[in-house]
Order: structure tokens, then sequence, then C-alpha cells
């Protein structure tokens, strides 16, 4: 790799860097509250709602993505002016969170159904006892999934090139063309994929060491009480 043409370069490949994460930030947020809403829902299976939802996780999930924008961004600017970027972002909520509602649907299936039960007889509602007892328990299940599907979304930003977002693919596609170097150009945007997705992971490993250490504790809590209540 040739690193004079990356510092040439720089302020294109920057930019691109910072659209790029600016991008999955704001998709990683959206699309897990858009999946977790859709995931509850299809776990309850309401009548209508729950065959919409089940029809939306099929389509979304079993197109590709680059269909799916072109879909969104010619198809609705025909009748619609909104920017590229908010057609980038609502494709990539509408897909991933796809993926991530049947994350939920199947933590919140691994539970225990007298999970559900004990919490109504205790006088919450539906809505009360998926927000308060299911959803922070099925979380704890799927949190690793989830973490890997951030890493997902941040690799699909690299579609949003083909609606006219320069972000960092565009602009190493663009670096190609000016310098006449793909390898350079193209094994820098994916070294940097590949630092953003060990970030990612690390970040896991983190809340995993967190999450077992407070278990740990819970449980050393816990034992104490039953020796003393002994």
């Amino acid at each position: 790799m040739n690193f004079g043409v990356i510092i040439k370069y720089w302020p294109r490949l920057w930019s691109g860097l910072q659209l790029t994460l600016l991008y999955s930030a704001i998709a990683i947020v959206l699309a897990i509250v858009w999946g977790v809403l859709i995931g509850a829902i299809s776990y309850r299976k309401p009548p209508v709602i729950g065959q919409i939802t089940r029809a939306y996780v099929c389509f979304f999930r079993e197109t590709p993505l680059l269909v799916q924008l072109y879909f969104l961004f010619y198809g609705v600017s025909r009748y619609i002016s909104v920017p590229a970027g908010f057609i980038g972002v609502l494709a990539l909520v509408l897909n991933d969170g796809a993926f991530i509602a049947e994350i939920v649907r199947g933590g919140l299936q691994s539970l225990d159904p007298g999970q559900r039960e004990a919490a109504l007889s205790l006088g919450f509602n539906e809505f009360q006892t998926m927000i308060y007892f299911l959803i922070p328990q099925a979380w704890k299940k799927v949190l690793d999934s989830l973490i890997n599907m951030m890493s997902i979304i941040i690799k699909d930003t690299s579609m949003l090139m083909w609606i006219t977002i320069c972000e960092l693919n565009y602009q190493c596609n663009q670096v190609n063309i000016y310098s006449f170097d793909p390898i350079s150009a193209y094994m820098f945007g994916a070294a940097v994929y590949l630092a953003l997705f060990l970030i990612v992971q690390g970040v896991r490993r983190l809340i995993k060491v967190r999450s077992n250490r407070i278990d740990k504790r819970l449980n050393m809590k816990t034992n104490k009480e039953e020796v003393l209540n002994v």
C-alpha cells in the first residue's frame, strides 16, 4: 500500500470516514429501537398488526439492501423531495431493524412463560409486563447478537455510495479514480472497516466482563442472605 496516496487524499478520506461514523451511529440507535418494537409486536402476535410485521420482516430480510436503497431513493424521490441521507438511514433502519426484530423475538420466546403470567398476576398490564419484565430479561440474552448487528450496520453503510452519499467507500473509490492506485485506496478502506469492527468487538467483551462481574456479585449477595436466613 502506497501511504503517499493516503496522505495526499487524507482530507477526502477523513470526510468520508466522518460520514460513515455519523450514519452508522444514527442507524444503530434507530435500528435497535425499531427492531425492539417490531420484535415485541411479533412476539405478541396481535391479529392484524402481527401479520403486517411478519410481512415486513420477511420482505426486508429476504431482499438485498441495494435493491431497497434503489427502491426508496428513486421511488420515493419521484413523489417526495427528501435528502439522500434520510433515504440512506431509512433503508438501513428498515433492513437491519428487521434482523434485530427477529433477534429480539427469539430472545423473548426463550423466556419462561411463567415470567409473563407472574407479572400479569401482580396487576401489571401487557405493556408494563413487556417493558419492565420481559424485554430487560431478553436483552441480556440477545446482547451479543445485537452488538454483532452493530458491526453489520457499519459495513452496510458502504452501500450508501450508490445513492450519492460521499461516505468512506465512495471516497475510496474516488481516490482510486484520481490516483489509479486501487490497492492503496481499497486497502485503506478495508483497514478502517476492520478497525471499526475490532472496536465494536472490544466493547462487546468489556460489556460481557462487566455483566459477569455484576452477576457474580449478585450471586454472592444472594448466597450470603441465604446463609443469614438459615
